[in-house]
């Protein structure tokens, strides 16, 4: 297992956020900006500047580079990014994230949906990059911090393409994407057995999750071959009883040993007991629907 469970979002297209940006520029400004256009023609032209107010990794390339094109199109504007630092970039307060230039009034009219989708995504990066760092720190780096489902309609890719350039590691993008069988699938199907069966009798090449709640699942579900074995809301001595079990059922039948995922509230201060546990990956909801706007400002500059 690689440290990314699915093909990691490495990048955005137009085609993942064409809907999103477009409903962006619609609520903003449904009938033009009735103040910036009309204090302001066309003619006038002026340069912006991003600059950040506080410290952290930055995620808006290549978000604001299809923001812009849609929003040209839209309005009838041409503005352009004269340079931007790139995604992924560590930067400190102060620093200039990036410059733009075109009409004053299309720069005045962009800067907030801009705005909005800068700090929100660096936000999500620096979070992602300061808990993989303190896992490096205080527990080991053999940990792989994984990104959730746990996203905002329309922000999915985006979400975890921040979750990327933040250090994170991507879990699944989407339900078709990887089969992960959860305590209510294995209840309704009466075993992880035939929920397998029934998966891969559709699907033989899709990689498949078990969770587990209980000891007693976890021959059952190593017998059936999945890729990752998720232990959920178990405490360190827990998970490391489970992955004791896991290495003995796999010796034990010559299986080959799946990785290993917990979950359940996993929090960056939480980090520091798992210290001697290695190569496991903590799936934490908490990176995209907790994460803070990173303050970032626009700055015309005539």
């Amino acid at each position: 297992m690689t440290k990314h469970y699915t093909n990691p979002i490495t990048k955005i297209e137009r085609k993942d956020v064409e809907t999103l940006i477009q409903l962006a520029i619609q609520e903003d400004a449904p009938d033009g900006d009735v103040t910036s256009e009309t204090i302001f023609s066309k003619d006038e032209k002026a340069k912006a500047i991003l600059v950040a107010k506080t410290d952290g990794i930055f995620c808006g390339k290549q978000i604001s580079e299809i923001l812009i094109e849609i929003f040209n199109e839209y309005a009838g504007y041409s503005l352009k990014i004269i340079q931007s630092i790139n995604d992924g970039t560590l930067f400190n307060t102060k620093d200039i994230l990036m410059e733009l230039e075109g009409e004053l009034p299309g720069l005045l009219r962009i800067e907030r949906i801009l705005l909005n989708f800068v700090q929100y995504l660096s936000g999500i990066s620096t979070l992602t990059y300061q808990t993989v760092l303190k896992a490096k720190k205080e527990a080991n780096s053999e940990i792989y911090i994984l990104d959730t489902r746990k996203t905002i309609p329309g922000y999915r890719k985006l979400a975890k393409y921040a979750v990327f350039c933040g250090g994170g590691s991507n879990h699944r993008i989407h339900l078709s994407e990887m089969a992960m069988i959860k305590d209510n699938h294995i209840a309704a199907a009466r075993s992880i057995t035939q929920a397998v069966n029934k998966i891969r009798g559709k699907y033989p090449n899709i990689p498949i999750e078990i969770e587990i709640d209980h000891f007693s699942q976890l021959e059952e579900a190593l017998l059936n071959k999945p890729q990752v074995i998720l232990l959920d809301n178990m405490n360190v001595n827990e998970i490391k009883q489970a992955i004791e079990i896991i290495y003995q059922i796999c010796q034990k039948n010559s299986l080959p040993v799946p990785f290993i995922e917990i979950s359940g509230g996993w929090k960056p201060d939480d980090l520091h007991l798992l210290k001697d546990i290695k190569n496991i990956g903590i799936s934490m909801g908490f990176l995209t629907h907790s994460a803070r706007f990173i303050d970032i400002s626009m700055e015309i500059k005539n």
